[in-house]
């Protein structure tokens, strides 16, 4: 009287402990893989942040090299002024001022793209990280390893150093 289709109850406990296995199995398959879903989306999102912040480091100093070469021309405007002097021709104090204005439009154009003059007054401790000594100069007014002169001014473009102050630091005198 049993139907041959109807399993019997000691037949169908082992296929249920083995589909509970089964789906237990898939379960695990499943949380291992949104494990490594999420992992992979964390690290893409950091490798998209990193990617970006290099690309805005990029554009930052992009322009590194093109200041770098108009260093030497900031020396030579500077350098043309120091020359002219207060007794010269009418005409060359006048093209002493447009000079003057030259260079401080270049350096108001600068100093908005990041440009800044390293500072290296006298007196000033000197800082072998922004500045390079080229000499000594005994110095009774300002105390040893302090800045005696500047020679040459230094840059730097968004705290990056372009090119250090070539300074001459002060010496002790020595008492004969």
């Amino acid at each position: 009287m049993t139907d041959e289709n109807v399993p019997l109850k000691e037949e169908m406990e082992p296929q249920t402990s083995t589909e509970n296995a089964g789906e237990k199995n898939w379960a695990e398959e499943a949380l291992k893989f949104q494990d490594l879903y999420l992992r992979c989306a964390a690290e893409t999102e950091n490798m998209r942040r990193r990617f970006q912040k290099e690309r805005a480091e990029q554009a930052r100093f992009a322009a590194e090299k093109i200041l770098r070469g108009l260093l030497p021309v900031l020396d030579n405007l500077t350098l043309a002024l120091s020359y002219v002097k207060a007794d010269s021709r009418a005409e060359t104090l006048s093209l002493a001022d447009g000079v003057r204005l030259t260079l401080k439009g270049l350096l108001d154009v600068l100093n908005e793209n990041g440009l800044k003059v390293v500072p290296a007054e006298r007196g000033q401790i000197f800082d072998p990280n922004l500045h390079e000594a080229i000499g000594q100069a005994p110095e009774t007014e300002i105390p040893a390893g302090s800045i005696s002169q500047e020679v040459q001014p230094g840059y730097s473009l968004y705290e990056r150093l372009i090119r250090p102050a070539k300074v001459i630091v002060a010496a002790a005198v020595n008492p004969t």
